[in-house]
């Protein structure tokens, strides 16, 4: 029988795209999920949308809090409460293709070794028109350890739930990408170039709402807390790593910044050992 994934949808007044949400669920190919929906204390109409679907769908779990969680106690609470032997999680603007599960559940069947598969996203406006795309393939492996490559679609086995255990609630606007770095660190990862999501970007997003500062001094705490998950790293992981720690200094506007001689270097490293043999590359196939 094919495993149970369990789906978890954190939201906060989501009533505006929540249904293409919850839609995007239940037609999936893949059939065999629960989707828990967790309201973060609502003031819309979240409630009475949610408990319309849970009337409809047996697969269907509606919880409300009873004081704001926020998103990664928020997450914790609703992977307490699901069974499946695979996990995800989505939000109520944001809109899985129809094979994505199917797709992602096979990707771990044929890779045994593999715990953890994250796939490629299309970005859209309020309108669902695509603005822009996040790609991923094998490469998205090496920059892992200095900036997130993952996007929204993913899905990991209960394995991983069970030795990583919660989302960091300390780590507000980087707790995904925090828990990203820790599978990484400990498991075996696939990458899908297809797109099988999609993702919303407007106004009221988080990611378009977050405070800068805070975002930055989190990631760069994640970053130096992580960096000893991955051991010892090429030059393609170390440019990447410098990149994202220098990143974070220039957005707080720290001079000098300290990681600017290290990040020159691997910046060089990288041009001549990955960029200039790939372009070399591309210009022979001609």
């Amino acid at each position: 029988m094919e495993g149970l994934i369990s789906i978890v949808l954190p939201i906060y007044n989501g009533e505006k795209y929540m249904r293409e949400s919850i839609d995007s669920v239940i037609n999936q190919t893949y059939q065999n999920w629960e989707l828990l929906i967790l309201d973060d204390c609502s003031s819309d109409n979240t409630s009475n949308i949610a408990q319309e679907y849970v009337k409809r769908d047996k697969r269907i779990s509606y919880y409300r809090n009873e004081k704001n969680l926020r998103l990664p106690r928020n997450l914790n609470k609703g992977f307490s409460l699901a069974h499946g032997d695979y996990l995800t999680w989505t939000s109520d603007d944001n809109r899985y293709k129809p094979t994505a599960l199917e797709k992602m559940y096979d990707a771990l069947q044929k890779d045994l070794k593999a715990q953890f598969v994250f796939a490629s996203c299309r970005i859209i406006d309020g309108n669902g028109k695509a603005i822009e795309y996040i790609m991923v393939n094998e490469w998205s492996k090496k920059r892992i350890v200095g900036e997130n490559p993952v996007g929204a679609c993913f899905m990991y086995t209960r394995e991983v739930y069970e030795k990583i255990g919660n989302y960091d609630p300390d780590l507000t606007l980087v707790e995904d990408y925090d828990y990203w770095q820790r599978i990484f660190g400990h498991f075996e990862t696939v990458a899908l170039e297809e797109i099988l999501y999609e993702y919303r970007w407007h106004d009221g997003a988080l990611t378009s709402t977050m405070k800068q500062e805070t975002f930055n001094k989190t990631l760069e705490k994640v970053l130096l807390k992580n960096r000893s998950l991955f051991g010892k790293i090429d030059f393609g992981s170390q440019y990447y790593y410098y990149k994202g720690l220098y990143t974070c200094e220039k957005n707080l506007g720290n001079t000098p910044n300290i990681y600017s001689k290290k990040y020159q270097l691997f910046s060089l490293i990288y041009l001549l050992q990955y960029r200039v043999p790939n372009k070399l590359k591309r210009m022979l196939r001609r």
